[in-house]
């Protein structure tokens, strides 16, 4: 009995010490999905405010084609007419020169950021979906093992068993000795009875004797 107990003892140690290691896993593991999930965010908001860099760039670089277009026609209207002015037109023509190529460069550079950015969301968001389903699996086969290890633990408890059968034994006894002061033979109950019975019976006469002597004194009175 004693070697089961240890067994049992040993077992129950074992299963607790592999549910407290699955819980610290839980809390590791669902730290690291909030993390994540914190990091899609911010890829997110980041996202869209490169996304509106890249829309005011492009803006700006229509702005700057289209006046370059227009400096360059007047130019060419003035180039006959007012040769000074013209040479105005060609200065700023070739400003707005300057700032197509500044801002196609940087166009450029901000789509390569949202392209990159927008990559890296796709990689976090794919890392997060897969660490949730496996977290949601996990924590399925957790309710599992807690299920097993809690009817392992009812069928190796022999202490509660020993318990049961002492408690059994002595309800039992209980039982038994009640049951033997209740047991009475039939013929001494039915006596006892009869004695009881004539025993009242002797009383009645003698006080019925005793009234009936009283009221004879009385009358002679």
């Amino acid at each position: 009995m004693k070697l089961i107990k240890r067994l049992s003892t040993s077992i129950t140690a074992t299963l607790d010490s592999a549910v407290g290691q699955l819980e610290n896993h839980d809390a590791i593991v669902e730290a690291s999905i909030k993390q994540t999930r914190q990091a899609v965010a911010k890829t997110r908001a980041r996202i869209n405010t490169l996304r509106q860099q890249h829309q005011a760039y492009l803006a700006q670089l229509k702005e700057a084609k289209e006046q370059f277009d227009l400096w360059t026609e007047r130019a060419a209207s003035l180039a006959a007419s007012d040769q000074e002015k013209a040479l105005q037109c060609v200065a700023r023509r070739n400003q707005c020169e300057a700032d197509i190529g500044r801002l196609s460069y940087s166009e450029k550079q901000q789509a390569d950021l949202v392209r990159d950015v927008t990559a890296n969301l796709q990689t976090l968001q794919t890392k997060l979906d897969e660490m949730t389903q496996k977290h949601n699996l996990m924590r399925s086969r957790q309710t599992v093992a807690d299920v097993n290890r809690a009817v392992a633990y009812a069928n190796t408890d022999d202490d509660l068993s020993d318990t049961f059968e002492r408690w059994e034994s002595t309800v039992l006894e209980h039982e038994f000795a009640v049951s033997d002061a209740c047991a009475r033979d039939s013929l001494d109950v039915e006596l006892t009875r009869a004695e009881d019975e004539a025993d009242l019976l002797a009383q009645l006469a003698l006080i019925s004797q005793e009234s009936q002597a009283k009221q004879s004194e009385k009358t002679n009175e």
